[in-house]
């Protein structure tokens, strides 16, 4: 049978209707290029590229919020660096020895120890040779002047002081916590002063003193001790044989008020200290001959 093909004519409204129907279809469809069926398909790359695409936003979301948590309590954790932390670090280059009895660490965080407050007989005691002996030898051993490069102080915001003239170059700086030794022996003595300061007049004694007393004033507010003090008696408790903790009789036959009325104040707490071995001993590397200067003088 004989087979032939003949165009159909589609008539004027058939194609109407058709341009119509298109405009109907959504813009987008209308201009994709034809896909097969293999590329509708997502191959394990592109699941990998994802991947990886997330993993990468992630990790530098995380990243920034890092940043910005460590600036917001940098704040509340950097602890105070004292201004002459530079001049400690470029002994640690100069000395590895030196450097490990330095206030401050590399990164620039004090050197701390745990410790606590344990009552002194000794420094509690009225006059004597031996009392004198303990204040005036600790000062003998560490209230002295320490030499610091006059440029580097400008570097590192020291304030100008006058110049050894012994030492050329090098500016003359005391710690503070010398100073503050001195002003709590100067008071002690007071308090003494037939024995201590029988030449000075009162006003000369009261001019130092009172010196001293702001001294020690802003220096306790300044740091701010937080260790805790609490009233206890230690004849409320003892240890038994078997090494337990128990109340004594005498602290369960009174009365909340008598235990109260019959405690003390109590201060051995355990706390946090600059450590002071490390203190010590730099200013020791650092400390000014005093013979050149007609020697110390402990007062």
């Amino acid at each position: 049978m004989d087979s032939s093909y003949v165009p159909v004519r589609l008539t004027e409204s058939h194609d109407e209707e058709i341009c119509e129907e298109e405009e109907k279809r959504p813009l987008r469809s209308r201009f994709q290029f034809p896909l097969d069926s293999r590329s509708r398909k997502r191959t394990p790359r592109f699941w990998l590229n994802l991947w990886s695409l997330f993993n990468t936003i992630f990790s530098v979301a995380l990243l920034i919020v890092a940043i910005f948590l460590i600036n917001q309590t940098k704040g509340l954790t950097d602890k105070p660096v004292p201004v002459y932390c530079e001049y400690f670090k470029s002994l640690a280059q100069s000395s590895a020895d030196i450097y490990d009895k330095a206030p401050v660490r590399e990164d620039g965080a004090e050197r701390y120890i745990n410790t606590r407050y344990r009552p002194n007989r000794l420094f509690q005691s009225s006059p004597s040779d031996e009392v004198d002996e303990a204040w005036n030898g600790w000062l003998r051993e560490h209230d002295h002047l320490f030499k610091f490069p006059q440029e580097k102080a400008r570097e590192v915001g020291l304030p100008e002081t006058v110049e050894l003239y012994n030492d050329p170059g090098y500016g003359a700086y005391g710690l503070g916590v010398y100073h503050q030794m001195h002003c709590l022996n100067r008071i002690r003595k007071s308090f003494y002063p037939d024995r201590y300061y029988p030449n000075q007049t009162q006003h000369q004694l009261l001019h130092h003193i009172n010196h001293c007393f702001d001294v020690l004033r802003q220096a306790i507010l300044c740091h701010g001790d937080i260790s805790v003090v609490y009233w206890w008696n230690k004849n409320y408790t003892y240890i038994d044989p078997a090494g337990n903790r128990q109340y004594s009789e005498d602290y369960l036959r009174r009365t909340p008020e008598e235990r109260d009325t019959g405690s003390f104040v109590t201060w051995d707490s355990q706390l946090q200290c600059r450590d002071m071995d490390a203190i010590n001993a730099w200013a020791k590397v650092n400390q000014v001959d005093d013979d050149k200067y007609g020697g110390q003088v402990v007062d």
